[in-house]
C-alpha cells in the first residue's frame, strides 16, 4: 500500500469564519506533481509540449479537509462529475490545469483511481496509471495531522 502525507503550505481564515488551506500532497515521500510528471512526460513530449508534464501546484481547499479528501465533497469534475481535484495549475487556478481522480473507500482502504487531465485530448491516456491505494487509518491520520497543522 502507498503512504500519504498532506502538507499544508498556508491557511487562511476569512471574516465569515470560513477557512481555506493550501495543500500539497506527497505519496511515499514523493510530491504527487513529480510522480505525475514522470507518467505524463511521454504524452506531453509526443504533442510537442514537454513542459506541460507535471505542471501542477498545491490547491486551495475551501471545504472540510476530511470531507474533501475522502471524496465526499461535491465532486463536480470529470465526465461523470465524480472526481476530486488533487492538484491545480502552477498559475494558482485549479480549473486551469487540474489533476483529477476518483476517491473511493473500500473496507480498510482509500483508493485513488481513474486519473484524468480534462484539458487534454485522448492522447493523454491515464488508463495504464495504476493510481494509489492507502491504508484507511494512515490516511485518516494524515488528514488529522493536516487539520491540526
Amino acid at each position: 500500500m502507498n503512504r500519504i502525507t498532506f502538507k499544508v503550505i498556508k491557511k487562511h481564515k476569512y471574516d465569515s469564519g470560513c477557512e481555506s488551506s493550501l495543500v500539497n500532497i506527497l505519496i511515499d515521500d514523493k510530491p504527487l506533481a513529480k510522480i505525475m510528471k514522470a507518467y505524463e512526460m511521454p504524452m506531453a513530449t509526443k504533442e510537442g509540449h514537454p513542459d506541460l508534464a507535471g505542471g501542477y501546484h498545491a490547491i486551495e481547499v475551501l471545504s472540510s479537509l476530511e470531507k474533501y479528501y475522502l471524496g465526499k465533497d461535491k465532486a463536480d469534475w470529470g465526465d461523470e462529475e465524480n472526481k476530486t481535484a488533487l492538484l491545480g495549475c502552477e498559475c494558482g487556478t485549479v480549473g486551469c490545469w487540474p489533476l483529477l481522480c476518483k476517491i473511493s473507500l473500500q473496507g480498510n482502504k482509500v483508493i485513488w483511481s481513474e486519473f484524468e487531465q480534462p484539458h487534454r485530448d485522448d492522447d493523454w491516456d491515464y488508463s495504464a496509471f495504476e493510481g494509489f491505494v492507502f491504508e484507511k487509518q494512515q490516511y485518516l491520520k494524515a488528514i488529522d495531522a493536516m487539520k491540526n497543522a
